[in-house]
This record gives structure tokens, C-alpha cells and sequence, in this order.
């Protein structure tokens, strides 16, 4: 967005006015609506965030690019607008999912092993959401194709044409991919949230619980 024109003064602004309220606002609200079901929860959020999110975030870049070269009343209007609605629906999504990765690990974790279980459960869902960024942003970078700029001898004005910002076609490919990975992975993931507490056990407790029997029946055969 900043390449955009957007200055680096509203997206500070932004985190205190909006992202902050929402953050604390959203896992109670998501408490109310989704007790008992995180996963529910995850894939609600994930349905949003490959469908409207990239659509807001696109109307958010243009709005920006229109601001810059508009600056009547209506184009400021539909600037904050486009603004407040990408990042305020943006936030929802992250907290969303995120309160509900917490909420799942944390009815799943195995007492025998406790902060460990819970360690690598974060760790490899930090990781899975980590790495995708960088991937994307390096695409990004080798995809778009810079403008050819010359300067206009006679007006003295610089012209820029051609070029090519690989981000919207990206966007969509992705909003693409999510699509499909909602549609192929949505029974595995219901699969995943009926399972018992039990199937996420490593019943280190109950051998623990056996060799104790064992021990004391030894004891009782030698008295």
C-alpha cells in the first residue's frame, strides 16, 4: 500500500484506531458464536480471507492510486473507506484464525507431555503461516516488470509507459488456490474436529499407569 501512496503516517494510525479494538473485540465475539467448535471457526475466517479480503485489499490499492491523483471530496471518501474496510476486515480474519489455532491447541495438548505438545503445535503452524510471505513477496518481485521512463523533451514532464505489477494477478491465482484447498480439504478438516481428545493422546500416562500396577502386584506375589 505504501508503494501505493499510502503514507507511512495512516498505516501507524491505523493500528491503535482500529486493529487494536478488533483484536480484543474478536475472540470474545468468536467465544460467543463458535463455543466448542475452533476449526468451525478457522475455515469461516479462511472462507473470507481468500474471497472478500483480496477483493477489499485490490479496491484499497486503487482507491489509494485515485486519491493521489484526485483529491476531491468523493475520492477521499471512498480512500478511508476502502482503507478502514480492507484493514478492518483483514484484522477480523487474523484474529479469527488465530484465536481459534490457540483455542484447538489448547483443547488437544496431551497433559502427559503438556508444554512441549503445545511448543510443537505452535511451531509448526508459525512456521506454515511464516514462510508463505517471503515466498510470495520474492514472486512478486521477480514477476513485475518495471515501466520504461523517458523524459519529455518538450514539457520536461517524465513519461513512464508499459510495465507490469505482478500483485493482482498473483492475488487471484492465490484467491484461486485457497478456493480449491477449501473445497478439496473441508471433509478432512470435519474429520479433524470430530476426532476424541483421545486420538491426540500419546498415553505416555497409561504406561506409566501400567508399569505402577505392575510394580505393586510384584510386591503383593512377594509378601
Amino acid at each position: 500500500a505504501v508503494e501505493f501512496g499510502l503514507s507511512k503516517q495512516t498505516t501507524a494510525l491505523l493500528s491503535p484506531t482500529l486493529i487494536l479494538p478488533l483484536g480484543i473485540i474478536v475472540p470474545i465475539a468468536a467465544a460467543k458464536i463458535w463455543h466448542g467448535s475452533p476449526l468451525q471457526q478457522f475455515m469461516t475466517a479462511y472462507k473470507f480471507r481468500v474471497t472478500l479480503v483480496p477483493i477489499l485489499d485490490v479496491l484499497m490499492l486503487l482507491a489509494v492510486r485515485s486519491f493521489h491523483s484526485s483529491s476531491d471530496a468523493s475520492s477521499r471518501s471512498l480512500f478511508w473507506a476502502a482503507v478502514i474496510a480492507s484493514t478492518g476486515l483483514q484484522t477480523i480474519v487474523n484474529s479469527l484464525q488465530f484465536n481459534a489455532q490457540m483455542t484447538f491447541f489448547a483443547h488437544r495438548v496431551d497433559p502427559a507431555i503438556g508444554g512441549s505438545y503445545m511448543t510443537l503445535l505452535n511451531t509448526a503452524a508459525n512456521l506454515g503461516g511464516t514462510w508463505p510471505s517471503s515466498f510470495v513477496m520474492y514472486l512478486v518481485g521477480q514477476l513485475t516488470v518495471p515501466p520504461d521512463c523517458t523524459l519529455d523533451e518538450t514539457s520536461g514532464v517524465e513519461v513512464c509507459i508499459g510495465g507490469r505489477d505482478a500483485y493482482f494477478p498473483l492475488q487471484l491465482t492465490f484467491c484461486v488456490l485457497g478456493c480449491l484447498w477449501i473445497y478439496i480439504m473441508r471433509e478432512r478438516v470435519q474429520h479433524i474436529a470430530e476426532l476424541p481428545d483421545d486420538a491426540w493422546r500419546t498415553h505416555l500416562d497409561d504406561d506409566d499407569d501400567d508399569e505402577a500396577d505392575g510394580t505393586a502386584m510384584d510386591a503383593e506375589h512377594a509378601n
